[in-house]
């Protein structure tokens, strides 16, 4: 069962947005603090422009796709935008939770679109998970983000690999 998440879900969310940091593609790229994932959930809880879809099988939840409404930074078009999409692996590939993470999403358009966004974008992690995205009806690749660890180059200024 899909619905929308409720106060008395955030520890759970918080443990699927824990084991996504660190068993999964962002691993050793995005530090877990789950003081502040029960941060965002609870301020995504009571957003107006926000939402988090669950997923609930069998009296426990398994998966969520949490998502903002913002206006696009250089077009001003409101944008549907995935902040965390997450399936537990035992309901992956194609078993009993892919169908209802895709209904997640169809969800999350649909409330997006009512509010009146034009456009939805997801975010691939993986080149596999970007394939995916690219199977999926009308979505296309718009940009590829990097990220690099600077905390410990102190004033060094940004060199290419050609440099």
């Amino acid at each position: 069962m899909i619905r929308l998440a409720e106060a008395k879900d955030v520890p759970r969310i918080v443990e699927m947005g824990s084991i996504s940091l660190r068993d999964g593609a962002y691993k050793n790229v995005i530090a877990d603090s789950p003081e502040v994932t029960a941060e965002l959930a609870k301020r995504l809880l009571f957003m107006e422009n926000a939402r988090i879809l669950v997923l609930e099988i069998d009296g426990a939840l398994q998966g969520l796709f949490a998502f903002l409404l913002i206006p696009h930074y250089y077009s001003g078009e409101k944008c549907g935008v995935e902040i965390m999409w997450y399936v537990q692996p035992e309901f992956r590939a194609y078993g009993t939770g892919w169908p209802d993470s895709l209904k997640r999403l169809w969800a999350a358009e649909k409330m997006a679109a009512e509010w009146g966004a034009l456009k939805f974008q997801l975010t691939a992690p993986t080149d596999a998970i970007c394939e995916m995205y690219g199977r999926l009806r009308g979505y296309s690749k718009v940009e590829t983000s990097f990220q690099r660890d600077i905390s410990r180059r102190g004033s060094q200024t940004c060199q290419s690999s050609a440099d």
